[in-house]
């Protein structure tokens, strides 16, 4: 797929880049400790050409980490998000996160970054919502609200390349073809969401951290990603039934969760956090608390 070009420059990163005919987009742009690695994919297979537009599927370090570097690349591109996401970039502790978290993987890979730029560089240029669309000539951006991994996450269908770009909402596939399941903020939201992208007419799927997958990784996906998402849910109502603390609720949640695949591309900080949110909205979705 000549105009859909895989710019990631590390596992645990982000950046899927778009070609149209008058202008292009990245996908995500990934994390900060390969930020340089990523931007020379993208000048490479730009090949002259601008940057125009970077699309957030969701505002998590690893998918926007880099983007104060894009920016100094290219000062003239636009970031596209949702309502909610152009919310959350507004905020102090977000920005604060992006900028710890962002540490804490460079030093997993043992790489000193360089975190000297204003944080007003996160925001959001272009807001979009649920059937909205953005022409880059020749391929268009369909914009798909799916919710769960986080609230203002987005999917995006491109019908010319019958492509259907995911978020971590409807799970992340492992390299072991394990998926693990996404949702932080809402179940109830997250299935709505997979079942939504189930009625898309897509051939090709692309995942979050990886790319256009090969069909045999894309056949039943989606039915896989909801049998994970609920059977998720349900391993924490358990939980709770058996009364356990909520230390106990974490530890537990991390041995069933935290592989050793999984720790090559998330931190185990950025783990537990995400592993507080998934069971604190479980429960209180489910009127624990």
């Amino acid at each position: 797929m000549n105009n859909y070009i895989n710019c990631i420059a590390h596992d645990s990163s982000e950046g899927n880049l778009l070609i149209g005919d008058t202008h292009t987009a990245l996908i995500d742009c990934g994390m900060i400790f390969c930020a340089a690695e990523t931007i020379q994919k993208v000048k490479d297979a730009l090949n002259g050409k601008s940057l125009d537009y970077i699309f957030f599927t969701h505002t998590h370090y690893d998918h926007i980490g880099a983007l104060p570097f894009f920016k100094k690349e290219w000062p003239h591109l636009r970031t596209v998000t949702s309502e909610k996401g152009a919310a959350v970039l507004l905020k102090d502790t977000p920005r604060r996160i992006i900028r710890e978290l962002s540490h804490i993987a460079a030093k997993l890979h043992n790489i000193t970054i360089d975190t000297a730029y204003n944080d007003d560089v996160f925001r959001g240029d272009i807001i979009v919502k649920e059937g909205d669309s953005i022409s880059l000539g020749g391929l268009t951006v369909e914009v798909l609200e799916t919710p769960g991994h986080t609230r203002d996450s987005l999917s995006f269908f491109i019908p010319e390349l019958e492509a259907l770009i995911l978020n971590e909402t409807q799970g992340v596939l492992m390299p072991d073809g394990s998926i693990y399941p996404g949702y932080l903020t809402s179940y109830a939201d997250a299935v709505n969401s997979i079942e939504k992208c189930m009625k898309i007419p897509y051939k090709f799927l692309s995942l979050p951290h990886r790319n256009i997958v090969s069909s045999e990784d894309a056949d039943g996906y989606l039915e896989r990603a909801l049998a994970v998402t609920t059977a998720c849910r349900d391993f924490i109502l358990q939980m709770k039934e058996k009364g356990l603390t909520e230390k106990e609720m974490e530890e537990s949640f991390c041995r069933q969760y935290y592989s050793k695949v999984l720790s090559t591309f998330q931190p185990k900080e950025a783990f537990m956090a995400n592993a507080r949110a998934t069971i604190s909205f479980t429960l209180k979705e489910s009127g624990f608390h």
